[in-house]
Order: structure tokens, then C-alpha cells, then sequence
């Protein structure tokens, strides 16, 4: 079985490659090279351990290159497979890619853009190998999990895992209804600390004068009401992870005392002189700018640093907008169940109306919004109908109205404007915006061009 951190490469090249792919895989730590004429049987090799790369020459296999990425892709679906291409036209490369193939680099390859190719990707197997895991933790637990499909929140769950293996403080920040309390269980999830408790606490809905008992907790007497000891959430989360959310509401009085368990891992419930030892690992989460706060002398400086040692910030909706049908999907599947119904999808127009909206309420709003849709829905597709919106957002937003037509037509239409706002974002990048869309370069080339936009 490899170690975790191996990087297996199945070169299917002629021999007289061997060579030139010996070379750039050399010197690469955590590397490891198998080297195929490719004239034996794609099934016998498909067999083997788990591969991360396969270097395919369409010329060596015995086989069509296309059944030849199918059959590899069956076999070892999270593996990237790169073409090393001749003399052929265009068109080959493209068709290969449409079916699995991560790129192309020119045959025989150089040394150094071998190098370069093996790197990169090994660094972005990695991205998605903790991604993959820091997600099925937070699934195999509840009936939840995060949807993530673009590179901001790609971004986010990369941040997330490296921050859940150690017991550094985090504060995850964004705005209200992007997920932050998700995040949290997920990096408490995939942390040492994932076979003890996760306590949440949401500092905005607890009354002022209550919040220091419900954090530390008080004993009998200590104050008018107070007519039993009661334990604190710092106890109830002893061992495990206290999830303090909305840290920016906590009283300047609070500050103090939540500042004495980060220094020193101790606090005192109220009405009580005895210290008791916190063993805690904290996720803060706000959706105030808290620099602002300390400027402001609302929050303290001190209490800020000792929070903010990883900080994960989560983007609003709408500058991960390419999840959103990913999102919708999820949603209709969970409530459809929920609802004993039996939706089958929604309508390309009532999809076009929900990726024009802004959702200032982010995923929370998304989510209310289909599950509406769905106890309202009479067929077995969510329609314009189904879809509540509030008007002034949806029109302010919506900029053009919807084009009529064909299927195809009004299909090419939403995808041409779509693909516009991205290349807008980027500057006209298209090695940026391919990246948002969690594509390749060539694959949005070869979409533009097919749109008529090979010039944008």
C-alpha cells in the first residue's frame, strides 16, 4: 500500500521516451515512476494499485486512445491523464480531452515542462485528495456535506483541511448564510479531535447578561435565578472543539475572560473562585470585519490575534456562482426525498432566473428558495413558477431578459452570456477564468470557438 503522500505516475510511452520521462521525474520528492511500452493489456494494467498520472502516447497503446482513457478513467477515476501528441490535428487532441484527458504536451517532451507538468499536478492531487477527504468526514457524519466544484471554495476546503490537522484557534469569516458553522464541523471532523464532542454556540442569540454563564457556566446562587449549578459549553466541549459563533458579539467584559482560557487554558464559572482547566480546541466564526472592530475599540486587539492564528474565509455565493447548479441539484435530491416527492430536475428557465439573482441570503437563501419550489411544485420539474424571488433583487440583477427560441438557441444563449461575465471577472484571463470553472484552458477555447467568441 503507498504512503499517502506518493505521487505514482504510469508512463504507456515507446521506450525510446523512457529516458526523457526518467529524467523529470527525478529529484521530485514523494515521486514514483512506472515505465510501459503500452503493448501489453490496458485491463491487466488497470488492475494495479491506484495511479495519480498516467503519461498516455496515443501511438504505443495497442489500443484506440479514446477506449484506452475510458478504460483508464473506469479504473482510477481521480487520476489525471496527459496525452503526448505529435504531428495530429487539433481536433484529436480535443475529442480526448472532451472524454478524461487532463492536457497534451508535445512528443518527444522537454525535460523541463515535464518537470513543470508533474509538479503542478502533483500539488493540485494533493488539493483534492484532503479536499475529498475533509467532505466525505463531514458526509459519513451528518446528512449534510459541501458542495464544491470552483476554485474559490476549492480554495476554501484546501485551507480548511491543512488548518483541521493541528489545535490552532480558527476564525472562519463571511457572510451570514455561506456555510461557516458547515466548515467548522468539517475541520473539527477531519481533526484529531473528531471522536469527541463538537459544541456549537451562537453568541447573537443569546441575551447579554446570560452569555458568560452559558460559556463557562455558574453555580447555585451565584445570581438572582440562577437555582441549580449548570455546566458551561467550555466543559461540555472538553476534549472536542467549542464552535463560538459570531465572536464579534461578545461583550467587551466577555473578551477578557474568553482571552484567559486562549493564554492560559483555565476559566472560572461565575460565582466561583476555583479555576478549571479547558482542554479546547476553538473555531470562531463572524460575519463582521473584525479589523475594523478593533479600530473601532469594540473588539479586543489581543483577543483578535489570539483567534484569528488560521484564518479560512468563505466567499459569498455570488463569487462562486459556477456552484450554483451543483447546489440546486443537491438541494431538489434532499427535499424531494424530504417532501416525498419525485422531482426529476428544473427547467433551464427557471435555472436561468435563479443564476441571475444575487442571493444576498448565499447558500441559506438558495437553500429556502428550492425547498419552497419543491413543496409548491405540481410536476416533476421546478419551473419559473415554482421559483419565489424577491423582484427588485432578481430584476436589478437580471440585466437582460430571457432570449427566446429553440432549446439549443436559448441554451447557446445562457452559456455564451455566462461565459462572458466570467472572462469579464477575469480581465478576458482565459487561464484564470478556465480555473473558476474548474476546466481546462483548451477545453474553454474550444467552447468559445464553438460559440463564436474565440476573440473575447
Amino acid at each position: 500500500m503507498k504512503h499517502e503522500a506518493d505521487f505514482e505516475i504510469l508512463a504507456l510511452v515507446d521506450p525510446r521516451l523512457y529516458d526523457a520521462v526518467r529524467l523529470a521525474a527525478s529529484g521530485i520528492n514523494g515521486c514514483s515512476l512506472r515505465l510501459d511500452s503500452g503493448q501489453g493489456s490496458l485491463n491487466e494494467l488497470a488492475q494495479a494499485d491506484q495511479v495519480d498520472l498516467v503519461l498516455l502516447d496515443p501511438d504505443a497503446v495497442a489500443i484506440n486512445a479514446a477506449d484506452g482513457i475510458s478504460m483508464l478513467k473506469a479504473a482510477w477515476p481521480h487520476c489525471e491523464i496527459v496525452l503526448l501528441l505529435g504531428n495530429q490535428d487539433i481536433t484529436v487532441d480535443i475529442e480526448l480531452m472532451k472524454i478524461g484527458a487532463y492536457g497534451a504536451i508535445p512528443k518527444p517532451p522537454s525535460q523541463e515542462d515535464l518537470s513543470k507538468l508533474i509538479r503542478g499536478l502533483m500539488e493540485k492531487n494533493e488539493v483534492e485528495r484532503e479536499n475529498r477527504a475533509l467532505v466525505e468526514a463531514l458526509g459519513e457524519s451528518r446528512a449534510q456535506t459541501i458542495i464544491s466544484h470552483s476554485m474559490e471554495m476549492e480554495k476554501v476546503l484546501s485551507m480548511a483541511a491543512r488548518a483541521a490537522r493541528s489545535d490552532s484557534t480558527v476564525l472562519i469569516q463571511g457572510e451570514s448564510g455561506t456555510g461557516k458553522e458547515l466548515v467548522a464541523r468539517a475541520i473539527h471532523l477531519f481533526g484529531p479531535r473528531k471522536n469527541k464532542p463538537f459544541v456549537p454556540v451562537n453568541i447573537a442569540a443569546l441575551p447579554e447578561n446570560l452569555i458568560e454563564s452559558e460559556l463557562f457556566g455558574h453555580i447555585k446562587g451565584s445570581f438572582t435565578g440562577a437555582m441549580n449549578d449548570r455546566t458551561g459549553r467550555f466543559a461540555l466541549a472538553h476534549g472536542g472543539t467549542l464552535f463560538i459563533d459570531e465572536i464579534g458579539e461578545v461583550p467587551p467584559g466577555i473578551q477578557v475572560k474568553l482571552l484567559r482560557v486562549l493564554q492560559f487554558g483555565s476559566y472560572e464559572r461565575v460565582g466561583e473562585n476555583a479555576a478549571k482547566e479547558s482542554d479546547v480546541r476553538i473555531i470562531a466564526a463572524t460575519n463582521r470585519d473584525l479589523e475594523a472592530e478593533v479600530r473601532a475599540g469594540r473588539f479586543r486587539a489581543d483577543l483578535y490575534y489570539r483567534v484569528n492564528v488560521v484564518p479560512v474565509t468563505i466567499p459569498p455565493l455570488r463569487e462562486h456562482r459556477s456552484d450554483i447548479p451543483y447546489l440546486v441539484e443537491f438541494f431538489i435530491k434532499k427535499y424531494s426525498l424530504k417532501a416525498r416527492k419525485s422531482l426529476k430536475g428544473i427547467t433551464l428557465e427557471a435555472m436561468a432566473r435563479i443564476m441571475r439573482y444575487p442571493f444576498p441570503g448565499n447558500v441559506r437563501e438558495l437553500e429556502n428558495v428550492i425547498e419552497r419550489g419543491i413543496v409548491l411544485c405540481r410536476g416533476e420539474y421546478l419551473t419559473e413558477m415554482d421559483i419565489f424571488l424577491p423582484l427588485e433583487g432578481d430584476t436589478a440583477s437580471a440585466g437582460t431578459s430571457m432570449p427566446e427560441g429553440s432549446y439549443e438557441e436559448t441554451m447557446f444563449a445562457f452559456e455564451r452570456d455566462f461565459l462572458k461575465r466570467v472572462l469579464e471577472r477575469s480581465d478576458g484571463n482565459k487561464s484564470a477564468a478556465a480555473r473558476e470553472l474548474g476546466i481546462n484552458e483548451r477545453r474553454l477555447r474550444y467552447r468559445l470557438k464553438v460559440l463564436g467568441m474565440e476573440n473575447q
